[in-house]
């Protein structure tokens, strides 16, 4: 293996939310800028890594429309700039009121313009996910990174990485929550699908269930879904994730769900992925997707594992020769001072012996 390709994407910056809102009570927000200049930083000078650029955005949107409602899509681009008048607008907007099934409301699916009351509540799935006024484009640029990484994946690079944030895994069909607002896994996956693969897996990595990757493929046989994650009974999303949850239709068996308990420690951890990683090899896929996320370290502030970096290191390793191409996207990981040293751990696993230095 030559360098391995890192896309990052500078227009991540544009995307710089203050806070969020959980149980009522406004908390700093997790995905901050600091998290891509903690990781830019660690592997700016690691020899075998190659920081490259994203390219345009010609198919992101095409790309998108693929995984995702028109109405979703067309609500993110106008949210900010047609919101519904307010005398003072906020720094970011949050929903407040939802599309609940509780309602029993007829009409609830209804699309909405970004300016029509609600709007906000239609489209998203909780009060955490605030967008500002560069948010859109941050989101645009994320899905690009994300699809020139498997650009490379496409061309023969057996490891790639998309470096960008806002994340993606939370994304469904026509809803946003979670600090997501476009499912970058979900479109890359669906991507490579129509650039000739003919199966493709997603392995997710994130503490949280994926549960916008595994609505968006849980009735289809061409695209494994695998997550290992906290248990739903304490973790967001809170509704989804369970163990029973192994698809439907034509997409029976091709979603494994293996929900952990508090305090998971590495060893236990790495026995998990082992069973998905066998599991998705089975299924002989062309591509693998992994939604790489590090709020799985002893010390991050939005999860209850307790893996230290030393254990990312053979965590990566299961991914050698899981398929032809794998393709890694960053979700979550909120220890921003260890975030690059985690990252680059999993890496100098994944890519094999030799390749990246651990120093």
């Amino acid at each position: 293996m030559t360098s391995i390709p890192v896309v990052r994407c500078p227009r991540h910056t544009g995307h710089a939310p203050q806070v969020e809102v959980q149980c009522g009570i406004a908390i700093p927000a997790f995905d901050t800028v600091a998290r891509m200049d903690s990781i830019l930083t660690r592997l700016r000078d690691v020899s075998g890594v190659a920081l490259v650029d994203p390219d345009g955005d010609a198919d992101v949107l095409a790309a998108a429309a693929r995984v995702h409602s028109a109405d979703l899509v067309a609500f993110l681009a106008q949210a900010w700039d047609r919101a519904e008048p307010v005398t003072d607008r906020p720094p970011l907007l949050f929903a407040d009121t939802f599309a609940h099934r509780g309602l029993y409301a007829p009409n609830a699916d209804r699309p909405k313009t970004a300016e029509q009351a609600g709007a906000l509540g239609r489209y998203c799935i909780d009060t955490i996910t605030g967008i500002g006024p560069d948010t859109y484009d941050a989101v645009v640029g994320s899905v690009g990174t994300a699809l020139s990484a498997a650009r490379y994946a496409l061309q023969g690079a057996p490891l790639t990485v998309g470096l960008r944030r806002p994340p993606g895994h939370h994304v469904s069909f026509d809803a946003y929550g979670g600090g997501r607002y476009l499912n970058n896994a979900a479109t890359t996956a669906q991507w490579l699908r129509d650039n000739g693969a003919a199966k493709v897996a997603i392995v997710d990595l994130d503490f949280h269930h994926g549960n916008g990757s595994q609505a968006i493929f849980y009735d289809r046989a061409d695209v494994f879904y695998a997550s290992l994650h906290g248990h739903p009974d304490r973790s967001y999303p809170y509704f989804t994730g369970y163990a029973d949850e192994t698809g439907t239709g034509q997409g029976r068996g091709t979603t494994l769900n293996l929900p952990f308990d508090t305090a998971i420690t590495g060893p236990d951890y790495l026995r998990l992925a082992q069973e998905a990683v066998t599991t998705v090899a089975a299924f002989e896929p062309d591509f693998v997707v992994v939604s790489l996320g590090f709020d799985t370290y002893h010390s991050d502030p939005a999860g209850d594992a307790l893996l230290h970096t030393e254990d990312y290191l053979p965590i990566g390793a299961l991914f050698t020769g899981v398929a032809p191409g794998v393709v890694v996207l960053l979700e979550g990981g909120y220890s921003t001072d260890v975030l690059g040293d985690n990252l680059h751990a999993w890496l100098a696993g994944a890519a094999g012996p030799g390749i990246l230095p651990l120093s």
